[in-house]
């Protein structure tokens, strides 16, 4: 069940003076407002943003200069050039490197160290064996030995090898034979991984003596021992030729030897790395010298390697100088386009902006495109660089899928007919520079007939939803194909079967692409520039949306009177030239505020139960008038766009609510109240545009066409013209362009509606319909 909004008491009822409101905004939106008025900063973003996007070095693809690829046109060096040869630098660099010699380290004082500390082990075990004889005896001296940790650079002994010197009783011939043993092979350097140190038999290392800090080139590498292979190895030939010993405790000595034997040279790797560095780092910078006028590679030629890193060094050896004459070029395209658009768009009317912002928003949308489609041109240059082979490494192929005709699209969408045709051709031009490529004349035509293909295509069709963008893709697209068929019938350069047919898929796809691109684009372009276009109107007209059904369901009265206006208003509009998709939108929500109280609105009473009879005049005009307020707050409720929330502020504009006014005239001696116009008259605005003109004049006039008993085409025109006049002399339509050839347009159409509404109809034979009928309304007359 619907709630109760009705008003028992005045005080339930909130005044309202003065012109409502609009909503207030946020200072974000506040702050972009302010801005999007002022010309001159757009025109510096347009001037300066488009000429970074237009310059010759601030754009190039590398697709078209890749090695392995055939060049699309003659690349030729504009002056004399030196440019960096950094393949020959890191060659020459990497030749350094390499003729540094290895540094190894020969720790000379290992070998005294050993010998040493072997010669203190048998003394020690020779004292603790001293005045002692058996196996008790020598198993204390091993426990003696090898108990507790032993100290960092001891001789290094398990209890098996301790055993059997102790067996031997630590005799001055082992001990001397285990020595003689440890030095040999020390000095001849003990390495821990000799292949390594192989590698450079045939150049030699640098040898450093840590002893005395001397060094020398060392070629004779075969002489030092591999740990621990060799060093074993070594052990076991010396160990074989001495007598008195089994061949385990040969073993056993032999792994004495073994553990004892750590390796004495070894590769210093920071030492060798800082004079590689060093020496890498004396080389100097290998240069190439290019005349001007050289050829670096013909059109149709393949790109070698050499040829794809100068070209790429030649675009980034552009100096301030050299950029001089293109950049006065851009800025001068780009201050012609601006002209342009000041010039053509002087008559141009969008949404009742000035055309100061008209001006800003079109350089807006102009940037913004540039802008996208430099970032296309990017993603293009990319997936061709992407892939090696043809046809896929073609950028040229991936440019037809570029949504060009988007532009277009959007821009009739926002602004209309006229300003998309300017803003096609310009962006079309100007995209063409975008490629820095000389003969991308393509582009223009590519780009243009996209564009008037996506215009043309929605100048002839009523939009109803989105999907009727889907379908300008469709046709986007087919003519990219005829474009791209005729491009390459003209083109000087042949392309084979593969390539065109790839060609020919990235073209549909650019016409898929423009729906998409559209599609993301225009909510932004929306909000940003205050504009509520066709599409999202004809969107709010659907009246199942929540607030329309709410307002069929709880005030079907003003949702069938809402009806009409619409399409009178729509008619009216279309007869004039006006925007008829917005007056029909309106007109659906102009009365919503109604929903509230609607009870206490004509159109949704029961004959006999008019709630106005028991207040006062100066309540009913209140109740009135709130509608607006309240329609307002729904509005706002509901996210509608400004459009709608300007009709529901203007559609009564500041007129007199002549019947409650009217009253309280007649009540004046009763309460002896002041009884002024201002407080009967709606808080306004007046209307400020055609279709709210319209909007106006077809609500009274629906309204009033409701008193007729027998409505006849004179009565209706009497009717219409009475309004229309009502409204002129109130100065409601001063602000609305609305000459008196449209309002006689208008009038002609509410007649033809009115007419075929209110049209006769032959009497049924035994029946009267009419006689109850004439006499209620007229009762409803006398009472209202």
């Amino acid at each position: 069940m619907a709630r109760d909004n009705n008003p028992s008491t005045v005080s339930e009822i909130r005044p309202v003076t003065g012109t409502i409101r609009l909503r207030k905004r946020t200072r974000p939106r506040d702050v972009w407002e302010r801005a999007i008025e002022m010309p001159w900063l757009w025109l510096g973003a347009f001037l300066v943003l488009g000429t970074w996007c237009l310059l010759p070095g601030a754009f190039h693809f590398a697709s078209r200069a890749k090695a392995g690829t055939i060049a699309d046109r003659d690349y030729v060096a504009s002056r004399d050039l030196l440019l960096n040869d950094d393949e020959a630098t890191r060659k020459k660099q990497r030749e350094a490197r390499d003729a540094v010699l290895p540094v190894y380290d020969l720790d000379p004082g290992a070998v005294a160290e050993r010998d040493t500390q072997m010669a203190q082990l048998f003394a020690q075990g020779r004292r603790l064996l001293e005045g002692k004889a058996g196996e008790a005896a020598r198993e204390e001296a091993v426990r003696a030995l090898t108990a507790g940790p032993q100290p960092p650079g001891a001789v290094k002994l398990t209890k098996e090898e301790t055993a059997l010197l102790a067996r031997k009783g630590f005799s001055p011939d082992l001990e001397d034979r285990l020595r003689g043993a440890l030095t040999q092979a020390l000095r001849r350097g003990v390495v821990a991984n000799k292949d390594l140190l192989l590698e450079n038999r045939v150049r030699g290392v640098s040898l450093r003596n840590l002893a005395n800090g001397s060094e020398r080139v060392h070629l004779d590498l075969f002489e030092h021992i591999g740990y621990p292979g060799e060093v074993r190895d070594f052990f076991e030939s010396e160990v074989r030729s001495w007598g008195g010993y089994t061949a385990q405790e040969r073993r056993v000595l032999v792994d004495l030897l073994v553990d004892n034997a750590p390796p004495n040279l070894s590769l210093n790797r920071s030492e060798t790395l800082m004079r590689q560095d060093a020496e890498a780092a004396s080389v100097g910078q290998v240069f190439n010298q290019i005349r001007q006028g050289q050829v670096i590679v013909r059109k149709g030629d393949l790109i070698d390697a050499a040829h794809a890193r100068i070209i790429e060094q030649m675009r980034g050896e552009r100096k301030f100088q050299s950029q001089i004459p293109p950049l006065a070029a851009s800025l001068a395209l780009l201050a012609l386009a601006a002209l342009v658009v000041w010039l053509a768009e002087r008559h141009e009317r969008v949404a009742n902006h000035s055309r100061v912002r008209l001006f800003s928003e079109t350089l807006l949308v102009l940037l913004a495109s540039l802008l996208w489609v430099k970032l296309c041109f990017v993603v293009a240059n990319a997936l061709a660089g992407a892939f090696e082979s043809p046809p896929f490494n073609s950028f040229h192929s991936y440019s037809y899928a570029i949504p060009f005709a988007s532009v277009g699209l959007v821009a009739m969408l926002l602004f209309g007919r006229n300003v998309a045709l300017l803003t096609s051709l310009l962006f079309s031009l100007l995209a063409a520079r975008l490629t820095g490529d000389p003969e991308a004349l393509w582009v223009v035509f590519y780009s243009l007939a996209g564009s008037l293909g996506a215009i043309s295509m929605l100048e002839h069709h009523e939009l109803r939803h989105r999907l009727v963008v889907a379908r300008v893709g469709l046709t986007v697209g087919a003519i990219n194909l005829m474009m791209v068929l005729i491009l390459t019938a003209f083109a000087s350069a042949p392309r084979g079967p593969m390539q065109v047919g790839f060609d020919l898929v990235c073209a549909f796809a650019g016409g898929l692409l423009v729906t998409a691109a559209a599609s993301f684009s225009l909510p932004i372009l929306e909000w940003a520039l205050g504009i509520t276009t066709d599409i999202k109107l004809v969107e709010l007209s659907n009246t199942n949306l929540p607030l329309l059904r709410r307002l069929a369901f709880e005030a079907p009265g003003t949702f069938q009177h809402s009806l009409m206006v619409a399409n009178l208003a729509k008619e009216g509009c279309e007869a004039i030239g006006a925007d008829p998709v917005l007056a029909y939108t309106a007109g659906l929500y102009h009365d919503v505020g109604k929903v509230l109280r609607p009870d206490y609105f004509v159109e949704n009473q029961r004959p006999g139960h008019n709630r106005h009879d028991k207040l006062l005049p100066s309540m009913s005009a209140l109740i009135l008038i709130n509608h607006v307020k309240d329609g307002l707050e729904l509005a706002r409720q509901h996210n509608l766009p400004q459009v709608i929330e300007d009709a529901i502020q203007q559609h009564h504009g500041t007129r007199l609510i002549k019947f409650f006014y009217s009253k309280a005239q007649e009540q004046k001696d009763l309460d002896a109240t002041d009884v002024t116009e201002e407080k009967y008259r709606y808080p306004g605005p007046e209307p400020q545009s055609k279709v709210m003109g319209v909007l106006m004049i077809a609500d009274a006039v629906e309204a009033a066409s409701r008193t007729l008993i027998e409505p006849t085409p004179v009565k209706i025109r009497g009717l219409i013209r009475t309004i229309v006049d009502d409204c002129l002399q109130d100065g409601q339509l001063d602000h609305t362009d609305l000459t008196l050839a449209d309002l006689r347009a208008v009038s002609e159409s509410f007649q033809r509606v009115l007419a075929n509404i209110f049209h006769q109809r032959i009497d049924y034979p035994g029946f009267d319909f009419n006689a109850g009928p004439r006499r209620e309304k007229k009762a409803i007359r006398q009472a209202s």
